[in-house]
């Protein structure tokens, strides 16, 4: 199967934000770690770091594919999709109507941009 260089591009933007929202996660458990700087908490730190670099080299090679106007709000919309439902999902964060509105406008934003 041989897909468009836009089609990979978007699926590098998915990577970069699902490395995205883990590290947005891990640096959250970071902190149920304590607030000094001890070995669980800078384990999570550190994981986090490696999970945002992943996220830089996705987002460069998504780079190379599409338009910067056109990769950023995708990959935001993505990210800020995954963060909202992992907060919901793993850490009982409440989910609202607003929330859910929220998530549909900037993924149509991002839908917009794409056209």
């Amino acid at each position: 199967m041989n897909m468009s260089p836009s089609v990979i591009g978007f699926l590098w933007c998915a990577g970069a934000a699902l490395a995205s929202a883990l590290s947005t996660y891990l640096i959250k458990l970071s902190g149920q770690a304590g607030t000094d700087w001890n070995f669980a908490r800078l384990a999570w730190l550190g994981s986090a770091c490696a999970s945002y670099g992943l996220g830089f080299i996705c987002y460069s090679i998504a780079l190379q594919r599409l338009q910067i106007s056109l990769a950023y709000p995708v990959m935001t919309a993505i990210t800020l999709a995954l963060v909202t439902l992992t907060g919901y999902a793993a850490l009982q964060e409440p989910m609202s109507a607003a929330k859910l509105a929220g998530i549909a406008l900037v993924g149509a934003g991002a839908f917009l941009l794409a056209r």
